[in-house]
């Protein structure tokens, strides 16, 4: 079954900016909508149109309409540091001196999605499915 309007959708996406930053958006980064309903902006909306489930793309939504998209709160870019684990040292008063503390390495930079940038959607399409409607009642 094809993306069209009145399809519901349910996509998997990574978010990115054009310098290959990430946004983590949540733990899954699924999200099912109906399409045509207005949920998400139009040119993620107009990207998604002939999909089939299994099929993958990337659809830019520019920083106008970006901001309309429901992004949870603390959602954050976060890119590795890439540092090497290292050891710090906690000086304080004590018997054994010196007490050595390891601090884990490749530490995530989180920062707000930056004002006025396009965000590019990896999108794969999970499925296509025709709205379902209640059934009316019988009397």
């Amino acid at each position: 079954m094809e993306t069209q309007p009145g399809k519901r959708v349910n996509i998997r996406y990574k978010c990115k900016l054009d310098d290959g930053r990430v946004y983590l958006v949540g733990e899954r980064n699924t999200l099912e909508f109906l399409v045509g309903s207005g949920r998400v902006p139009q040119s993620l909306e107009a990207g998604l149109l002939g999909m089939q489930q299994g099929d993958h793309r990337v659809v830019r939504v520019p920083a106008a309409e970006a901001e309309l998209f429901p992004f949870p709160k603390g959602s954050h870019f976060a890119f590795s540091t890439g540092g090497a684990p290292g050891i710090a040292y906690d000086f304080g008063p004590g018997a054994g001196g010196d007490v050595s503390h390891s601090i884990p390495g490749n530490r995530d930079y989180r920062e707000p999605l930056p004002a006025g940038a396009d965000i590019l959607f990896e999108v794969e399409m999970l499925s296509v499915k025709d709205e379902v409607t209640a059934s009316p009642g019988h009397s």
